[in-house]
């Protein structure tokens, strides 16, 4: 499911009159570009599904951990210090100062991943190529430098995304918890992973747009409003990527922003259930803000 929405989330960004028709008009778009004949062409929803994959699995990997880890040491030092009321304190800034960090380094490794997966999914010679011929093509004439030509907007993107994702998450669930009947809370990880990857996609979705916009081939255009060119970082300082993001205006930032929702919603959902899942059998705790 999250694949095929990314390549039609990726397809409108691309695309101003596919963004304004809706998510299908572009789902057929994407069918009717694809090469084959028949159930075949089916194959171009699966476009970049090898580097999403591993890019999100080591990017998972490292967020969630990141957080439990630093957040668990911040705890053990404030607690050590001040006692539960440094805790209850300084809950919340130890919380988004650990979604942050950990977010930081997971995204070191998620850019190239990224990258490579929007070269297959904007450019149709890497699609025939494949991700790893792609890979290999990129490292051989461009060099492995262009493979981070995203960080910043991939970190613009991921770092309000995760902040937003976790915390929401753990307020939602506290607060689900807390005030809702026992059938209700056997939903809670369930209902605050949806609300809280619906937060996390509206506040990172422009990025995501931006993000979309440089992923192209060399000889893509530069500065432009034209959504069916990728705009080059290379020739863009990131300063320039945010006047780039502004000159969108708000429809053209949220191009997308509906196939892009379900998907991370749905995706958040499913993570949260294998986190808490991960967390109990751990013998890990969450940390709860305290009234």
């Amino acid at each position: 499911m999250v694949v095929p929405l990314d390549v039609i989330k990726t397809r409108m960004q691309m695309d101003l009159a596919l963004a304004g028709s809706g998510t299908l008009a572009a789902a057929k778009a994407v069918l009717r570009d694809a090469p084959g004949q028949g159930v075949l062409r089916f194959a171009a929803f699966a476009n970049g599904l090898p580097p999403t994959g591993l890019g999100y699995f080591l990017q998972g990997a490292t967020k969630f951990g990141g957080y439990e880890l630093f957040k668990s040491r911040a705890f053990a030092r404030l607690h050590k210090q001040g006692g539960a009321e440094a805790e209850r304190r300084w809950q919340l800034p130890v919380m988004l100062a650990s979604a942050g960090t950990a977010e930081m380094a997971a995204t070191v490794l998620l850019a190239p991943l990224e990258v490579l997966k929007l070269r297959v999914q904007t450019d149709p010679t890497s699609a025939t190529r494949g991700a790893l011929r792609t890979f290999a093509y990129v490292v051989r004439n461009e060099g492995f430098g262009t493979l981070y030509a995203g960080l910043t907007p991939i970190m613009l993107r991921q770092l309000p995304y995760t902040v937003t994702k976790l915390v929401a998450y753990e307020l939602i669930h506290r607060f689900v918890e807390t005030t809702s009947s026992e059938r209700l809370r056997s939903y809670g990880v369930v209902f605050a992973g949806l609300l809280a990857g619906a937060a996390a996609a509206f506040v990172s979705h422009p990025a995501d747009v931006l993000l979309t916009r440089i992923c192209g081939t060399a000889s893509a255009g530069a500065l432009t409003n034209n959504v069916a060119e990728c705009v080059i970082e290379s020739t863009m300082t990131p300063i320039q990527q945010l006047q780039y993001l502004w000159g969108l205006g708000l429809r053209g930032a949220y191009s997308g922003f509906a196939p892009r929702l379900i998907m991370t919603s749905a995706m958040t959902s499913v993570q949260f259930t294998i986190y808490e899942a991960t967390r109990t059998a751990l013998g890990v705790s969450s940390k709860q803000v305290s009234k």
